[in-house]
């Protein structure tokens, strides 16, 4: 047929169509789907995280610490040691003698608050010693120096251990031990400690040689009896 171009006819017209339905596909808008339309999940906007957890385990924490601390403080407690009560009997290692306060025995050579209260108890007897006699040597001076003599069941070793013993631990200065002047063959223990009153005092404890009896009454028994002085005197003031 004239005037048609080649190609022309019903081919160009597929083609045309196809090119628009490609068009409208390219252009079509696709359908939502249900995701779309449904509502989108969010993150709650609820409370912040909750400290309820880490208050409990720090309250814990401290609880623990407080357990142990009270735990360790207890456990830590030492007991003292026991204190050496000069008013309490004791036995005297190697004599077989039991100290006890003179306290009562020195009653008798007490007066106007002489020796005063921490002299006074720092002196011991032997348990069982019994008062011979009493004897006020300062007769009119003015310093005081009065003894009291008395008689114990024992040797006169032990009754000198005793007292070199007993004095070194009630605070006494032993400086001398050794023959007194008298009586014969006694020994003698002398110390010093300084007064609560101000004044230095001494004290001498003089051991006579031990006699054998046969029923006495500081031996009921019979056996060795040793008498032993304890004189007790104030230091004159050097000045």
């Amino acid at each position: 047929m004239d005037g048609e171009h080649p190609g022309s006819g019903p081919t160009t017209a597929v083609q045309a169509t196809a090119v628009q339905a490609t068009a409208v596909r390219a252009t079509a808008v696709r359908e939502p789907s249900a995701e779309d339309t449904g509502p989108r999940a969010r993150r709650p906007a609820g409370r912040p995280p909750s400290r309820r957890p880490a208050l409990i385990v720090v309250g814990l924490a401290l609880l623990i610490i407080v357990f142990f601390g009270v735990l360790a403080a207890v456990t830590n407690v030492t007991t003292p040691p026991p204190v050496d009560n000069p008013f309490a009997a004791r036995v005297v290692p190697g004599t077989g003698l039991v100290a006890v306060p003179a306290t009562r025995a020195l009653r008798p050579v007490e007066q106007l608050g002489q020796p005063p209260g921490n002299i006074v108890d720092a002196v011991a007897v032997p348990r069982g010693a019994t008062v011979v006699k009493v004897t006020n040597n300062a007769g009119q001076a003015d310093q005081y120096d009065q003894q009291v003599t008395f008689s114990v069941a024992g040797s006169q070793l032990a009754v000198l251990d005793f007292y070199k013993a007993e004095m070194t631990r009630l605070g006494w200065h032993v400086f001398s031990t050794g023959t007194a002047r008298q009586p014969a063959n006694a020994i003698e223990v002398l110390g010093q400690k300084g007064g609560s009153d101000g004044w230095y005092w001494e004290m001498g404890a003089v051991v006579s040689p031990t006699t054998f009896t046969t029923g006495q009454l500081s031996s009921p028994g019979g056996g060795d009896v040793t008498r032993f002085t304890v004189r007790l005197f104030q230091v004159p003031d050097s000045n």
